[in-house]
């Protein structure tokens, strides 16, 4: 077992959470391994901290967002897609932790099952009381891992719980546009493109908590939730209509986001024509009129 195994992390001022994360991939048991650090515009001492590493070891590669390409993980996660050049990516966050068999246990089982990609479990770390947190995966107990359950909202996981073959990862991309870094749009390319896949009882990551934690600010703001539910199904509609996702998959997503749709008060980043050309193409007149009509009212 000998295949380079590219690890991609965005950064973005995590100075003083970086260093714990970077000792964590240098401490894992699989040696044969690349990773890939894009800062996004750091104004902290990020820089200098993972230039260190890279100094010590030429395993760790930083790379800077070019100034005139967006702002934002995902986009950053793009770039790190761009320079990867390993059999088998695992994308990873800045403020989080590998456990010291996490790319041993990942790969083979993906080896094992010849498989296109997999998904291992995580645990939170890092809480008030400072106690380890199990996280729920037990959905993967009662419905198949596919492309279906998916996107019925059935399962779900993180970025770090991941493993993608390059040849898979490099036809997908993530998705930065309407500053919405929505990872769904990744998985949701993912499950439509292969059912090669598997789950893993067992856990590889260590999930900080922390207050800056992008998931937990989405929840506190009501505004920034609503924002956040209508481009996770917005985004992934091409892909959901170019792959032929199944029809109990798609008309729960488009009644998900005309539901959404009708509680927002503000004005969205897409234009009402981009969205209404994008749904009319699933030829879908309930749907259409339901969106005409609230524009109409608004």
């Amino acid at each position: 077992m000998n295949h380079l195994v590219s690890i991609i992390i965005p950064n973005f001022n995590r100075a003083t959470l970086i260093k714990e994360t970077l000792d964590s991939i240098a401490s894992q048991t699989y040696p044969n391994w690349e990773c890939i650090i894009v800062d996004d515009g750091s104004t902290d001492d990020s820089i200098k901290v993972i230039n260190q590493y890279a100094e010590r070891d030429s395993r760790f590669k930083l790379f800077i967002r070019p100034k005139d390409y967006p702002k934002g993980a995902n986009a950053c996660r793009n770039i790190g897609l761009q320079k990867a050049k390993g059999d088998y990516i695992i994308f990873f966050d800045s403020d989080d932790l590998m456990m010291e068999h996490h790319l041993e246990a990942k790969l083979q089982f993906m080896l094992d099952g010849n498989l296109d990609y997999a998904v291992f479990k995580s645990k939170n770390f890092g809480q008030p009381n400072n106690v380890e947190e199990e996280i729920d995966y037990s959905y993967y107990e009662k419905y198949d891992f596919n492309a279906d359950n998916y996107l019925l909202n059935k399962l779900r996981f993180f970025t770090n719980d991941l493993i993608v073959k390059s040849e898979l990862a490099k036809k997908c991309e993530f998705f930065f546009k309407y500053h919405a870094d929505i990872e769904n749009v990744l998985m949701t390319q993912l499950v439509l493109r292969s059912q090669k896949n598997g789950f893993k009882n067992e856990n590889v990551t260590l999930k900080r908590y922390h207050e800056a934690n992008l998931t937990q600010s989405i929840e506190a703001d009501k505004k920034k939730f609503q924002r956040h539910t209508f481009y996770y199904y917005y985004n992934i509609l091409d892909y959901v209509y170019h792959y032929k996702a199944s029809s109990e998959a798609t008309e729960f997503i488009l009644d998900q986001l005309l539901h959404t749709y009708r509680k927002i008060e503000f004005k969205l980043d897409v234009s009402f024509f981009e969205f209404l050309s994008k749904i009319f193409k699933f030829k879908k007149p309930s749907i259409t009129l339901g969106i005409l009509i609230h524009r109409l009212k608004k």
